[in-house]
């Protein structure tokens, strides 16, 4: 019989004791780390949804990056956006109509208080944040504002709003310091008139009188007048009253009262000897009421035309008076060389406030889409076409500068007839505006056939006018997604804000004017003025405003949904990232506990292979027969 070591498979051992060691120094390996592998192979069939649960982790990383960013840039919205309310609670109650102070000390302190809002107000407009300029929009690059001495002093020889306030009192008040209208008596008759068709000065909108005894011409004509015929003798105390429009849209009222004084008292005009010297004594009241109120209610109107022209909005270009201001006729849209820029982000070109730059007017059965004056292509929309979905509504366009379209209704048009006004924005793009005729109540993108064709033109009137304003909302945008940041695979917070909007225009057009108004103790038009700024700064800063697009406290709350929407993603981002965390811990880690026993037992294993194995080499034949 013969006995050898191929009786035992010594090879066969070897080969099962060195995957043993290699099993334990992977033990060892788990057991260090508590890792189940140190490389990707390792993993086995878990390594696809180890790949898989890493990479979401990744994005979850990415995502509250991003969230970080945005809601340190939110902190800093929200102390701005607090000190822009209490400076406009602030502005609001520092000068109230009639409260002058001790010794007028309120007149002579409220333009430097004023101008230090201002800084502190463009100061916050141009904060940045690492670098970046929080209030331009997506342009972050360059502060939104020049500083405040250029904004109203102007710089390297161009104007800045005290400038432009000055040309534009000029051109209000007129050479003879009436607002812009002219009187004159003839016999018995006062007639008050426009010195022409132009924006400045006094615009004449009603008349009435308590006077049986005066026959009344309302305002009519362009240039619009009016007249006062004294066809009797009025009683003291009877009065008469003209209404007007102001520059900055305001209205104003002149009220002057029959009196048998002499010399009357301000406001009053003497009842003459006859009717002929009646009239002739209410055109003298009436010329020095004219004079007054020019010099306070018309003046302080000018200096917020100005404010509305030089800091203007989204789509609204600046405007500056066109030749020589006491004299002018027209405004012009100023270059860069003119007058300082004082925002300088991206803003749209056309503005959803003043309806894309265009006007709405009905004149009897004809409706008419025009551009207003003065035009630019760089601002608003341009008017490029009309047309009717039958012939029995007739439309005309009219090209060139400016540009309208016009449309006509002879007779009640039928359900179901349109009309499409064609617009261009500044870029190029093309909008069209289509209503629709419907017998009863109009919704959008429609009009009301009316009982004749004035009404139905009143009604599309509206109706174009409705369309036209959504159109222009459309091209402007929303400020908020200038800035926008991924926060969630579907969800983006938007944060973007604009200098120009709403609320922080209402802010730099009060406060700017506030501060170049001065009220010398020696002018007796100071205190009205004075009276007259107070309840523009007091209507401005009103709380009336706080539910406008753009106001200071609807920014502040959709600056509150965005940080609302980054912290329900990161309490997300968490909840997923604990539940992420435990699943790779399953895949990815072993149980100490579990590898030490395996490691005892393999040890055991190992030993016991070891001493059988050296005993079978050992063998031989000799030791055999032994």
């Amino acid at each position: 019989m013969i006995v050898n070591k191929s009786m035992y498979p010594i090879q066969t051992s070897f080969s099962v004791l060195s995957k043993m060691q290699a099993r334990l120094g992977e033990l060892q390996m788990q057991l260090g780390t508590g890792q189940k592998s140190s490389t990707l192979a390792g993993m086995g069939r878990d390594l696809p949804l180890s790949l898989s649960v890493r990479s979401r982790l990744a994005r979850i990383e990415g995502f509250n990056a991003n969230i970080e960013t945005v809601n340190l840039r939110l902190d800093f919205f929200d102390n701005a956006m607090t000190r822009f309310d209490k400076i406009e609670g602030e502005a609001r109650n520092s000068a109230v109509p009639g409260q002058y102070g001790e010794g007028d000390i309120n007149m002579a302190t409220l333009p430097g208080l004023s101008r230090a809002r201002f800084d502190e107000i463009v100061t916050l407009l141009n904060s940045d944040v690492a670098g970046r300029y929080i209030f331009g929009g997506s342009v972050t690059d360059r502060a939104p504002l020049p500083n405040e001495s250029a904004l109203l002093d102007g710089e390297g020889g161009r104007a800045g709003f005290r400038t432009v306030v000055g040309e534009r009192k000029l051109a209000d008040a007129g050479a003879d310091g009436l607002g812009r209208l002219t009187t004159s008596t003839t016999g018995t008759t006062v007639t008050l008139a426009e010195d022409g068709s132009h924006p400045f000065g006094f615009k004449l909108s009603n008349l009435s009188s308590t006077s049986g005894a005066i026959t009344l011409g309302a305002p009519s004509g362009d240039p619009a007048s009016l007249s006062v015929d004294f066809t009797a003798q009025p009683v003291a105390g009877q009065t008469v009253t003209m209404g007007f429009t102001l520059p900055d849209g305001t209205e104003t009222q002149i009220t002057l009262t029959a009196t048998t004084d002499d010399p009357p008292a301000a406001g009053s005009f003497t009842i003459g000897a006859d009717e002929a010297a009646t009239a002739a004594n209410f055109e003298t009241a009436l010329r020095g009421r004219l004079e007054t109120e020019a010099s306070t209610t018309l003046s302080a109107a000018s200096t917020y035309a100005a404010a509305q022209n030089f800091f203007n909005g989204p789509g609204e270009p600046a405007l500056r008076v066109d030749g020589n201001p006491a004299t002018a006729t027209a405004l012009r849209i100023a270059s860069p060389n003119d007058t300082v820029t004082w925002y300088s982000g991206e803003s749209p070109a056309v503005s959803a406030g003043n309806l894309g730059r265009l006007e709405v007017e009905r004149s009897g059965d004809t409706v008419t889409l025009g551009e207003t004056v003065p035009v630019s292509a760089a601002h608003g929309f341009q008017v490029t076409g009309v047309s009717a979905s039958t012939a029995n509504i007739a439309t005309g366009y009219a090209g060139g500068d400016p540009a309208s379209a016009s449309v006509q209704f002879t007779a009640p048009p039928s359900a179901g007839e349109s009309v499409t006004v064609t617009l261009t924005e500044p870029n190029g793009t093309t909008r069209t505006v289509t209503l629709t005729a419907v017998s009863g109540k109009a919704g959008p993108g429609q009009f009301s056939i009316g009982a004749d064709a004035g009404e139905t033109a009143a009604n599309f009137s509206k109706a174009l006018t409705d369309g036209v304003m959504t159109a222009a909302g459309a091209a402007e945008g929303n400020p908020r997604q200038s800035v926008t940041a991924q926060v969630d695979d579907a969800t983006k917070a938007a944060y973007g804000v604009q200098a120009n909007e709403s609320g922080f225009l209402r802010l730099m057009r009060t406060m700017a004017a506030m501060s170049v108004e001065t009220y010398p103790s020696g002018d007796p038009s100071s205190r009205g003025r004075f009276d007259a700024m107070a309840t523009r700064q007091m209507s401005e800063m009103g709380e009336q405003h706080n539910s406008e697009k753009g106001s200071i406290e609807i920014v502040t709350m959709e600056l509150a949904v965005a940080r609302m929407t980054s912290d329900n993603s990161a309490q997300r981002h968490t909840n997923y990232k604990a539940q992420l965390d435990d699943l790779l811990s399953d895949v990815e880690t072993v149980s100490k506990e579990d590898v030490a026993m395996e490691i005892l037992a393999l040890q055991t294993r190992l030993q016991a292979s070891y001493q059988t194995t050296a005993m079978v080499a050992q063998l031989s034949l000799a030791h055999y027969i032994r």
